[in-house]
Formats: C-alpha cells, sequence, structure tokens
C-alpha cells in the first residue's frame, strides 16, 4: 500500500470518526435540550392553567373546586380556551360539561395544555384524566403529567403515582416548583414521568438526523478530497526522494529535489539537497585525489624503473624485463637478440671535454636509441657508458642490419654542435643464442663480442 493511499484513508477515517463522534454528542445534546424546553414549555403551560384556575375561581384549590372541577376547567381549556361560549351551557360544580353538542365555534382544535394530542376526529382531548373523546380513561393511564400538591405538599392530583391528600416525598418536594396566588403559594407542580414527544417533534428529530447525516457525508467527501489533494503534495515530494536516493546508489550523487512550502517534508528535502551536495562535492575531491595518488605513484614508479640522466630503463627494470621476454621466447619458440653497446673513448671524451659534455653524449645516444626502437623492444643504460637491447620476436640478421644502422647515426650525428673537436662512436656486441639457456648467459656473450668489436678497431657491430 502506497504512502498516498495510506495517508488517504487515514484522514477519510479519522475525518469520519471526529464526524460522527461530534454529530452523536451533538445530537445527544440536542435531544435533551430540546427535552428539556418541550417539558419547561408544558410545565409552564400546565402552571398557566393552574394559575388561571385558582385565580378564576376563587383563589383557592377548595373554592375553585367548588366551583368547577379541574377536570372540566382544563376541558373547557382545551376546547375554547376556557371561555363559555354563548351555546354552551354553564359548567355544573358536578360534573363536566355536556359533550354531546360537540366543539364550540371557536375551537381551535389545539392540544391541551400537558402536550397530549387532539382526539382522532380532530377535537380537543377530553380532560386529563379522562378517554380519548372525556369519557372514562382507559388502563389506568395518568391524568397529567405533573404532579399538583397544596401548599403543605399534600397531593392534590397524583399523575396516577400518588393517592389523594398523601404527604409528597421529598424529592418530589424538592423539584415543585409554587403557585403564587395574590403573594400567597397556593399549590405546588411537579413534573412526573417522561413527556412523549408528539408527531412535530418526531418530524423535528427526524430532520435534525437527516441534517446531521448530509453534513457527515459532506464531511466525508470533503476529507477526501483534502486527502488526495494533501496525500498527492506529500507523496509527490516522497516520489522524488526516492528516485534521487535510488540515483545516488546509482553512483549519481548530486541529486536535487525541489522544496515546495513548509514542515517537515520541506525540511527533509532540503536537507537531502545539502546532504546531495555535500556528499558529491566530497566524493569528487576524493577522486581527485585518488587520480593524484594515482599519478604521483605512476611518476614514483617510473622514477624507480628510469635512469635519471638518460631516462632509459635502468638495470633492475631491464633485468625484469629481460628475463620475461626471455621466457615467452623459449616458451614460444620465437628469435629474440640481446645487444650490448659500449661508447667508445667516453673516458677520454670526459677527461678532454669534462663531465658536463659526456653527460650531453650520454643523453643525446639515449634519445637515438629510443627514437629507432619499437614499443615492444626494451632500451636501458646499464652502467656508466655501457647501453643494453632486447629485441624480442627479431633473428639475428635483422638485429645485425638494426644496430648498424645505429651506429651509422651515431658516428653521423653532429657533434660539433656540442664541440668543435668532438667526434662520437659506439661499438656494439649481439647474441641470439636463446639456446644459451638463461638470459645473463645471452649476455654475457653479447658483452664478450662487444669486447671482440673493441679489438677489431671500434665503431663496428659483432655477433656470431
Amino acid at each position: 500500500m502506497s504512502l498516498r493511499l495510506k495517508f488517504v484513508l487515514a484522514l477519510l477515517f479519522s475525518s469520519i470518526a471526529s464526524v460522527a463522534l461530534v454529530g452523536g454528542v451533538a445530537y445527544v445534546q440536542l435531544t435533551d435540550k430540546f427535552d428539556s424546553l418541550r417539558r419547561q414549555q408544558a410545565s409552564l403551560h400546565f402552571i398557566a392553567s393552574v394559575t388561571d384556575y385558582l385565580t378564576r375561581y376563587g383563589g383557592s384549590w377548595q373554592a375553585a373546586s367548588a366551583v368547577m372541577p379541574f377536570r372540566q376547567f382544563m376541558e373547557q381549556q382545551g376546547s375554547g380556551n376556557g371561555q363559555q361560549k354563548p351555546q354552551q351551557r354553564p359548567p355544573r360544580p358536578d360534573g363536566p360539561p355536556d359533550q354531546s353538542r360537540g366543539p364550540s365555534p371557536g375551537d381551535d382544535r389545539r392540544p391541551a395544555p400537558d402536550g397530549r394530542p387532539a382526539g382522532p376526529d380532530g377535537r380537543p382531548p377530553g380532560p386529563p384524566d379522562a378517554g380519548p373523546e372525556g369519557g372514562p380513561r382507559r388502563n389506568d393511564a395518568p391524568p397529567f403529567r405533573f404532579i399538583l400538591l397544596d401548599s403543605q405538599y399534600r397531593v392534590l392530583l397524583g399523575a396516577g403515582d400518588y393517592a389523594h391528600d398523601v404527604v409528597a416525598p421529598p424529592e418530589i418536594q424538592r423539584d415543585a416548583t409554587p403557585i403564587v396566588i395574590n403573594g400567597k403559594v397556593e399549590a405546588y407542580v411537579a413534573p412526573q414521568g417522561v413527556l412523549a414527544p408528539g408527531k412535530q417533534d418526531i418530524e423535528y428529530l427526524a430532520a435534525m438526523r437527516e441534517a446531521l447525516g448530509y453534513g457527515a457525508a459532506a464531511a466525508a467527501v470533503l476529507a477526501l478530497g483534502l486527502g488526495l489533494l494533501l496525500g498527492n503534495g506529500l507523496s509527490a515530494t516522497l516520489r522524488q526522494l526516492t528516485r534521487a536516493v535510488k540515483a545516488m546508489r546509482g553512483g549519481a550523487l548530486r541529486q536535487k529535489v525541489p522544496v515546495e512550502g513548509g514542515g517537515e517534508i520541506a525540511t527533509l528535502a532540503t536537507a537531502f539537497n545539502q546532504m546531495s551536495e555535500e556528499l558529491a562535492q566530497s566524493h569528487e575531491a576524493l577522486q581527485l585525489s585518488n587520480q593524484t595518488i594515482l599519478e604521483q605513484a605512476s611518476q614514483l614508479k617510473e622514477m624507480s624503473i628510469r635512469d635519471a640522466l638518460t631516462d632509459l630503463y635502468n638495470r633492475r627494470h631491464f633485468d625484469e624485463q629481460a628475463q620475461q621476454l626471455f621466457e615467452q621466447s623459449v616458451r614460444h619458440g620465437h628469435p629474440m637478440t640481446v645487444v650490448m653497446g659500449d661508447i667508445d673513448f667516453f673516458k677520454r671524451i670526459n677527461d678532454t671535454y669534462s663531465h658536463a659534455t659526456g653527460d650531453v653524449v650520454l643523453k643525446q645516444i639515449a634519445e637515438i636509441l629510443r627514437t629507432h626502437m619499437r614499443i615492444s623492444d626494451v632500451v636501458a643504460r646499464y652502467g656508466g657508458e655501457e647501453f643494453v637491447i632486447i629485441l624480442p620476436e627479431t633473428p639475428l640478421p635483422q638485429a645485425a642490419a638494426l644496430c648498424d644502422k645505429l651506429r651509422q647515426v651515431i658516428e653521423g650525428f653532429p657533434w660539433t654542435n656540442v664541440h668543435p673537436d668532438l667526434r662520437v662512436t659506439m661499438s656494439m656486441g649481439l647474441c641470439a643464442d636463446v639456446a644459451a639457456g638463461t638470459v645473463h648467459a645471452m649476455l654475457d656473450k653479447a658483452d664478450g663480442l662487444l669486447y671482440r668489436a673493441k679489438e677489431m678497431g671500434r665503431n663496428r657491430v659483432c655477433f656470431a
């Protein structure tokens, strides 16, 4: 699962959970508040009805009951706001008014003050202790949702739970609301039971639930959109970081990812760019240092195998190369010629023209030999004025012709440019007898032939 998907799902789930929690708490709070307001409204309505009843009929419960029973008064309140209509008979103290004439012309069909709905035929309900149409009560339902007490907390109306004229328990007394008539407490009203919601209340609660549901759905869609938007932005930078890390693993150390906005991801991208740049610079410096070390090592190696004056190979390196070439020649049965050369009268040159002139002569002869050799040939200064050459894959006649050409080039060089009286020649001895057994044996034979060339008058090539 990608980081973007995880981020979107986490944001979506957390948003839905938050909306569900807030919506649930809000629904419970609104329901409680709604029930509280309904109970308060019903209580105020009931208190107003009792106050009106007591005020209108004598100021006390005993006086009002003697004029009109409270149930009958509440029936009139429900059918016509308690006002006597011309077509109604006067109220009788011994019972409810005649119900045969139906509702008065001014009936507004409002529900009873205690919150009960109208009758099934559209008429207001009967008295609180009567049936749906003012007849006898059914199923012993309590007449009111409120307990009515006198000034001594004795029950006047018990709401079906307390007998008449008994003293109400302390918890009922504590919650009771006084009814004051002419500055005197005549009665107390205490709520009792649960006020069942009406049809309008149920519709209101359903609308509230529907609104909360739409709000939750809208919040979920918004969370999904924000999750996709934020997830794309977050994962885009992380994907670029991932690609940059893979590129660095492949060797491309200098990487740079775009830094957008702020926060931890931007800080991470900035730190990565800085780290990449520092790492690339360190790597480049290390490569440069390694290159310098390799060059210095190569120079040191060349210095260790070269003659300082002539820049030809020295004797130690020549011995190593000669042994390898000899072994190859023996192994493959190929020809190889060893040449030993010596500058004629070199000591006289040093003594006559100075050692500096002698050094110039050595350098020039080394340059002539190097110029006329192949890459596979090995030329070295063997010591003093002696030079040695290995000619691999070269038979004796070809080697003799090459050495004689070298002798002529050395003799014909304009040495007078070095000194007007200077003349330089070289004698050489050649050995191509691989059967001698070792390269040192071949060198000894070539050295013997060199001395023969010296004895024969110098400036010549001798071979056998």
